[in-house]
């Protein structure tokens, strides 16, 4: 079956075939066999994007949240990029839970296989408090230059790549909700993956990826236990953790990112509980998940940031680290080499 999300997103009707040819064989690898290709993002344009939203957010009241002229603003930018990348994007609109429209970017990349897609997602929306630069401008700006990347008849890729650009997450998770309500359980299907990036420009960063084991929820419990907590205290958040929906296909994708991750020397924790805090949310249980940001937590009094200014109007290019980037870039760009090696169903 031809994967195909626009047509019914935007309600063109049931005359569009949603059939296509047969799916092209990959071999299929382990994660544990996967061979890393030097292959990478540019840094220097990713910083010119982030460049590029920090002014629309200059000129905009200090910010590009939802439903505001900096959330439009960013949202023409990231049209105007795929048009002059040459690819077709659409703009879909939703309305969140505060009933503030948004809009999210849908680009579609086509790939020799035309059965089963990836969704690379991040989110463009900043909070109404600052102008967003690392949550999640550096996001946006990895998956900007991704298309771009994807622009060179080289590097068409295999399956075929939906690019989103998620507005309202800031608010309620509105924009990837909105989405996934409204995929058919044949989308679904043939989604191979969801990969998340967010906060991806942190200086000194801890990684931090989708546990889909849970180890780290036994781990923490451990932890409370040595230090003396009663089980009433700690219990009903563990069993939150354990409930997170989980999908058959979600241990391979960890397994390639911490063996990536493990080969460039980084530090990376495994996490549930930022998996319900994203847009990866909507797509647990439901498809592969994996998901990719880079913390540097410290304590501002009472407060914990993920990252330095996480959430102020000081969350600003200046903060971010373009190796950071780089590095993020080429942990997307091998999942990806992955999931295009093999069938994760």
């Amino acid at each position: 079956m031809k994967f195909n999300f626009l047509a019914p997103l935007l309600a063109i009707g049931c005359s569009i075939s949603l059939f296509g040819c047969a799916s092209i064989q990959t071999p299929s690898i382990s994660p544990a066999e996967v061979q890393y290709a030097a292959v990478t993002l540019s840094s220097t344009k990713m910083m010119e994007h982030l460049q590029a939203l920090q002014d629309i957010a200059v000129k905009h009241a200090g910010n590009r949240a939802v439903g505001t002229a900096g959330g439009l603003a960013s949202a023409k930018y990231i049209m105007n990029e795929a048009n002059e990348a040459g690819f077709q994007a659409q703009m879909i609109a939703f309305e969140n839970r505060a009933k503030v429209v948004g809009q999210n970017i849908i680009v579609e990349i086509k790939g020799k296989n035309i059965d089963d897609a990836v969704i690379v997602g991040a989110h463009y929306d900043s909070v109404k408090t600052g102008p967003g630069i690392n949550d999640n401008g550096s996001g946006t700006a990895l998956l900007l230059e991704l298309m771009h990347h994807y622009a060179k008849p080289q590097n068409k890729p295999n399956n075929t790549v939906y690019l989103a650009f998620w507005d309202s997450e800031e608010e309620g998770i509105g924009g990837s909700q909105a989405f996934v309500k409204s995929m058919t359980p044949s989308q679904l299907e043939h989604t191979l993956a969801y990969i998340n990036v967010d906060m991806v420009g942190t200086k000194n960063p801890e990684i931090m990826i989708a546990d889909a084991t849970k180890s780290s929820v036994d781990e923490m419990e451990k932890m409370l236990k040595e230090r003396g907590m009663k089980d009433a205290e700690y219990k009903p958040l563990l069993d939150g953790l354990r409930a997170v929906p989980v999908h058959e296909g979600d241990a391979a994708l960890e397994q390639v990112l911490s063996k990536f991750f493990k080969q460039k020397g980084a530090t990376v924790k495994k996490d549930v509980s930022t998996l319900t805090a994203s847009d990866t949310a909507p797509f647990l249980g439901k498809v592969p998940v994996a998901s990719i940001i880079l913390f540097n937590e410290q304590m501002q009094g009472d407060v914990l940031e993920f990252a330095p200014c996480y959430h102020q109007a000081c969350d600003t290019i200046d903060l971010i680290d373009p190796a950071s980037l780089q590095l993020a870039s080429e942990a997307v760009l091998n999942l990806l080499h992955y999931v295009d090696s093999q069938n994760l169903k």
